[in-house]
């Protein structure tokens, strides 16, 4: 549908704490708008399922990007603890620092196995339903404590423009919204673990 139609108006934009979606994101007021037949897109009636079509892809490309951006974060702050040296010694070589980049190692690995499960699945014609929520889930989280660990590691320096890590720490955290937000992909989580393995009341059928 044309942008200038009548009845279309945009009342306001909304400042959000990321910057990386081109055009951020608006408010719009609709009056009286008619949809066109030439204006619908596939059949009528039928844009609710297109939408639900194309939320599994989606949200793997989102968990890609962030994943990179993730890592990327991930890369800077060991790059600068084994460049900086405090207690005698560099900053990597002292063990609470150790277990921060090896618990970024391990979100990184499981958040990259999970995306690489579901995406078998799609190219293998199947929904994915189920294998797209456990790595948009784990991985929005996942990835959110990766940034979060790396600005952790590089003190004010991680928190500065100085590094990537704060931009991209600022990036990602919103991705725990976006295309559903976890506490909906865990309901949805949760009711197919009670179809595929809750017991059946004494006494039904079926």
């Amino acid at each position: 549908m044309p942008a200038g139609r009548d009845g279309i108006r945009i009342t306001g934009h909304v400042t959000t704490m990321d910057k990386s979606m081109l055009g951020g994101h608006c408010e719009l007021e609709l009056t009286d708008v008619r949809v066109d037949p030439q204006d619908v897109l596939g059949a009528v009636d039928e844009g609710f399922h297109y939408a639900q079509v194309r939320l599994g892809p989606a949200r793997l490309t989102h968990v890609m990007r962030w994943l990179g951006a993730a890592q990327r974060a991930h890369e800077s702050a060991v790059a600068y603890v084994s460049e900086r040296s405090a207690f005698g010694g560099p900053l990597a070589r002292h063990g609470m620092v150790e277990l921060m980049i090896a618990d970024n190692e391990l979100d990184l690995a499981a958040t990259r196995s999970l995306l690489l499960t579901a995406c078998r699945v799609l190219d293998a014609g199947g929904s994915g339903r189920e294998e797209t929520s456990l790595a948009k889930v784990f991985g929005a989280e996942a990835v959110h404590r990766v940034a979060d660990r790396a600005v952790q590691m590089c003190g004010g320096a991680g928190v500065s423009a100085d590094l990537p890590i704060a931009r991209i720490a600022r990036e990602i955290r919103p991705f725990r919204i976006y295309d559903g937000p976890s506490e909906v992909h865990r309901m949805s989580l949760a009711r197919r673990a009670v179809r595929r393995y809750g017991r059946r009341t004494p006494g039904t059928s079926g």
